[in-house]
């Protein structure tokens, strides 16, 4: 399966909001793979497991759930750094060269904590060749349903502060210079 670039998409299926954006929203493009999680963070280490068993790799990772500050939630099961650390080192597998993972759920980036689980995404996921984690440090503002021209339900408005990146070294050391930490 790596013949070309991949991008991942995984949502959280139990959310209704995150449901419905899923649908169509990736329609046409013929390099991204979709999963819908439903029943939590198990069933996350499962597809992702197989994922690495079949063979697939990714450039690109977007994971859009509901979020809290250091992690985000499938099936109302909460996935922060520990989790991340504790389970996830096998999937690195599935980033072999330089990605970008994103973590579009709300706050998931926020303060200390968010920092923390962005970091352990890195050194965890992105250790063989690097690359950058994102995810959001605000709340953003709700939006009744889905909106096609602007891609989902919760748009993030403000300044620099709205957004963390922080960028990994091969060996999933943190490259701090060239992060953008508020």
């Amino acid at each position: 399966m790596t013949d070309k670039p991949w991008k991942l998409y995984v949502y959280d299926k139990s959310s209704d909001i995150d449901r419905d954006q899923a649908d169509g929203r990736f329609d046409g493009a013929t390099d991204v793979l979709t999963f819908g999680i439903e029943k939590g963070v198990s069933e996350l280490y499962d597809v992702l497991g197989n994922l690495v068993d079949m063979g697939w790799t990714f450039d690109r990772a977007l994971f859009q759930t509901h979020g809290t500050p250091g992690g985000i939630l499938f099936g109302g099961h909460m996935f922060g750094a520990l989790s991340m650390k504790a389970h996830c080192a096998p999937f690195a597998k599935l980033f072999p060269g330089p990605a970008r993972i994103y973590f579009d759920g709300c706050n998931v980036a926020e303060g200390g904590d968010g920092t923390d689980f962005l970091i352990a995404a890195g050194e965890t996921l992105l250790n063989l060749a690097g690359g950058l984690t994102i995810g959001w440090t605000t709340l953003g503002h709700g939006m009744p349903g889905w909106m096609p021209f602007i891609g989902g339900h919760t748009l993030h408005f403000g300044d620099d502060d709205t957004i963390k990146a922080i960028r990994f070294q091969p060996g999933g050391e943190p490259d701090f210079a060239h992060s953008w930490i508020p």
